[in-house]
This record gives C-alpha cells, sequence and structure tokens, in this order.
C-alpha cells in the first residue's frame, strides 16, 4: 500500500474513533445512573403531581351528561433526549419524561348538545375568547365555532366546504367522529401500550383502564360517535415534560 493511501486510511480511522469518542461522551449519564434519577424523590413528587393532573381533567371530562367512558390507555416515560446524528448539538437535558393519556367515550344523545355541556364544564379555554370570555365568533378553535359546524352540515351558506373543527392547547386535544360530513373524521383506536414492554428503557409504566374494555369499533356501533380526548403532563419549565435532568446533574 502507498503511502498516500497508508495516509488516507489512518485519516479515515482517526475520523471514525474522534466520532466513537464523540458519541460515548455525548451519550451522558449511565442507564443505571438516570433510573436513580428517573426515580429520585424530585421525580417521584412531579410524577404524582402530572398523574393526579391527568385523572382530574379525565375525570371532569367524565362526568359531562352524553359522554360515556370506554376506555383510557396511560403511558408515563422517561428516554436520553432524541438525536437525529452524533453531528447534532448535545441537547440541555440528559433526561425527559413524559405523561400522556388518551381516553375514549361514546356519544350519547346529539353531539352539539354534548360540545356545549364541554364548553360549560370550562375544562379549558378551547380557542380564543373576547374580554368577556365568551368564544370569539367563526374562530374555528372554538366550541361555538363546532357546534355551527354540525348545524351547517359542515358547509357554509353558499355551499363551500367549512374547515373541520379543532379543540385542543399545547396540552390538550378533543375529537370525534364526524363521519357524514364533507369532511369525513373518524377517530381510530391508537396503539394500546404494552404491559409486557414496560420495564423497557430507562422508566416506563403504562396500562389500560378499564383492561377488558371494548374497542373503538365497539364503542363506535354502539354509541354511534366516538370522542377522543387526550392529555399531555407536563410542568411549568418544560413544555412537554413533567421532569427533566439537565446536563451535569
Amino acid at each position: 500500500m502507498s503511502w498516500k493511501r497508508c495516509k488516507e486510511a489512518a485519516g479515515v480511522l482517526l475520523a471514525l474513533l474522534l466520532t466513537a469518542i464523540s458519541e460515548a461522551s455525548s451519550r451522558g449519564p449511565s442507564d443505571r445512573k438516570l433510573r436513580k434519577h428517573a426515580t429520585s424523590p424530585e421525580a417521584e413528587s412531579r410524577r404524582a403531581v402530572a398523574q393526579e393532573r391527568i385523572h382530574d381533567l379525565t375525570a371532569r371530562l367524565s362526568a359531562v351528561e352524553g359522554l360515556e367512558h370506554v376506555l383510557t390507555t396511560f403511558t408515563d416515560s422517561c428516554a436520553r433526549p432524541y438525536r437525529a446524528s452524533a453531528f447534532e448539538a448535545r441537547p440541555a437535558d440528559v433526561l425527559q419524561c413524559r405523561m400522556r393519556s388518551v381516553s375514549y367515550f361514546g356519544v350519547q344523545g346529539d353531539i352539539t348538545d354534548v360540545l356545549a355541556r364541554i364548553r360549560e364544564a370550562d375544562i379549558a379555554a378551547w380557542g380564543p375568547r373576547d374580554r368577556q370570555g365568551q368564544d370569539l365568533p367563526h374562530a374555528r378553535g372554538t366550541i361555538t365555532y363546532a357546534i355551527d359546524y354540525h348545524r351547517s352540515h359542515g358547509r357554509h351558506p353558499d355551499g363551500r366546504m367549512m374547515p373541520t373543527p379543532v379543540l385542543g392547547t399545547s396540552l390538550l386535544e378533543i375529537d370525534w367522529d364526524r363521519l357524514d360530513f364533507p369532511l369525513v373524521n373518524r377517530i381510530e383506536e391508537a396503539d394500546l401500550p404494552d404491559p409486557e414492554a414496560a420495564g423497557d428503557g430507562i422508566h416506563r409504566r403504562c396500562s389500560t383502564v378499564p383492561q377488558a374494555a371494548m374497542s373503538v369499533t365497539e364503542a363506535r356501533a354502539r354509541y354511534g360517535t366516538v370522542l377522543r380526548f387526550v392529555v399531555i403532563a407536563t410542568n411549568a419549565s418544560a413544555r412537554e415534560y413533567y421532569h427533566t435532568v439537565p446536563r451535569g446533574s
């Protein structure tokens, strides 16, 4: 092998070695250390607060007349921040914990009546409101718009299709079947969490309540309309995580 080729090969090996060292150093603490962070008193305290918030919001929606709870899937997980490549900037955190629940309800009676009761329950500010706390007219993200959408059968007076309603905040989302409208929407059942995989990763818990729940398809056959409620638990300092561990901790 010529000296030039040896030099090139050495350069490639050096680059690979530096990349491996960089990946190893950027990986951060060991799984064992991160698991201690994930089960620390601080993490457990925030975990309890986050879970209580999810339980409270789900219970408040369950109490709305015309909604029958079908099932709730719950996932609580702590993991290292995702990096697409070793060349990206290192994340500020070494551990991020998130909690999410997805609840399905059967809708009894007229969906517009149920939506009005959801607004009265004041679970969240769905869409923009005026100074008096009333929904802004024609604002797509409000319950008022969603009710108007149903009463107008999804069309403007001139026949144009109305944009489909959207009810959500940064941490909550409500959606439901709209099967007989121009812009068809059909709630699909998300993948149920696998209890067998609950020990995978740094920290993970998951459950389905009730365990022997009917499927979303079965609920649709019984009630006609299925409503889905998504909750992401967080704290004031993180947009989608209830607990984080900064690098260097």
